[in-house]
């Protein structure tokens, strides 16, 4: 009779010990699960947040854009004028008694216009690229390197031009004529220089290569990378 106590003491504890193991397991477990619910839903909710902050910056580099191109049609159409009266002078069409109909012929080589990138956008993607969560899309790593490459290239063209526009005006500033060339005047002197001199035609044919040429050409390549871009983003922002 003792040694059936003994036997049924011994199950009893014995299932007892069973059940709180199973029973500790499975806490651990959900404790477990729950820790890898709230890490996935904090990631969720991360990836939302992110997303909204990349829709947001897309939409300002995209306004950006829009303003480059609006501001390149600007400055093409004004270098296609210098163009135009640069070839004429190159050419020898105007001389010493018909340059005077030609107003702008006199300042050829002293107008430019700079090219200044909006980079709101850009300097918001790029800020947005040094978070560690972040990994960046083709969309994205486009962007940057078109701003990278173009702020770089036409922020030495702006410089290179501006100096040669300050070379000639330096340079104008040392003749007899010079205050009456600043007022719009044209005196016998100026039509001598600008009608007939090998040194203003030299001149313009620099400028016409350097900055109606080169520069321009800058614009209009960062016109068509803008536009291309704009088109990828208006995707971007539809599908999502």
């Amino acid at each position: 009779m003792i040694s059936i106590f003994r036997k049924i003491r011994k199950s009893f504890f014995t299932n007892k010990a069973s059940n709180y193991l199973l029973y500790a397991i499975g806490e651990i477990a959900l404790v477990m699960i729950g820790i890898l619910l709230a890490v996935q839903v904090n990631h969720w909710n991360e990836k939302r947040k992110q997303d909204k902050q990349l829709k947001v910056i897309l939409k300002t580099v995209r306004a950006d854009l829009v303003t480059d191109t609006l501001r390149a049609d600007g400055i093409i159409t004004f270098y296609d004028s210098i163009n135009k009266y640069s070839t004429k002078i190159i050419n020898k069409e105007y001389n010493t008694n018909s340059i005077d109909k030609c107003l702008m012929c006199r300042s050829l080589t002293t107008l430019y216009q700079p090219f200044i990138i909006q980079d709101k956008g850009y300097n918001m993607l790029k800020n947005f690229e040094e978070l560690e969560t972040i990994e960046i899309d083709s969309l994205q790593n486009n962007i940057l390197q078109f701003y990278k490459t173009m702020t770089d290239i036409l922020g030495q063209s702006n410089e290179f031009i501006k100096s040669e526009t300050l070379r000639n005006l330096d340079y104008y500033k040392n003749k007899d004529w010079f205050v009456d060339w600043m007022q719009g005047r044209f005196t016998d002197e100026m039509k001598v220089y600008f009608g007939n001199s090998v040194d203003y035609r030299n001149r313009v044919a620099a400028n016409y290569i350097l900055a109606s040429q080169n520069h321009a050409n800058f614009v209009r390549a960062h016109k068509r990378s803008a536009k291309e871009l704009i088109t990828s983003i208006d995707n971007r922002l539809e599908a999502d």
